[in-house]
């Protein structure tokens, strides 16, 4: 009986747990990160909040690495074109630079860490 009880503690944290996880992947890729309650997101008063938006962003960009890096071992066209894919998204937090020339696929690789900089720097 105290097994059936615990049982049920336990799944009812699990689902009133606020911590919600998101998931970007792609073949052997995956980044998970969390996923905030949006009426908690959007009531915040600190202006410094990484949002929903920020997080699935920056998980593209993580992605688009382990990409990079599986490309780097094996090459396949489909890893290729998911790379260039989240290289031309219209981001709305990683923007690329405005004066920033399209680069060859090989520079993509080269610069990866650069350009997939998934950090993100609040002052």
């Amino acid at each position: 009986m105290k097994l059936a009880y615990l049982f049920l503690v336990l799944i009812l944290l699990f689902f009133c747990s606020e911590n919600y996880t998101g998931e970007v992947s792609f073949k052997s890729c995956k980044i998970k990160y969390d996923v905030l309650d949006e009426n908690k997101e959007h009531k915040s008063d600190n202006q410094y909040i990484v949002g929903n938006q920020w997080r699935f962003e920056s998980a593209k960009q993580e992605l688009a690495l382990c990409l990079c890096e599986k490309y780097l071992q094996n090459p396949d066209k489909e890893i290729k074109d998911k790379i260039l894919e989240i290289y031309h998204d219209d981001f709305e937090y990683y923007r690329r630079e405005i004066n920033f020339k399209p680069v060859g696929f090989d520079s993509i690789l080269k610069n990866r860490k650069e350009i997939f900089d998934y950090r993100i720097l609040v002052d």
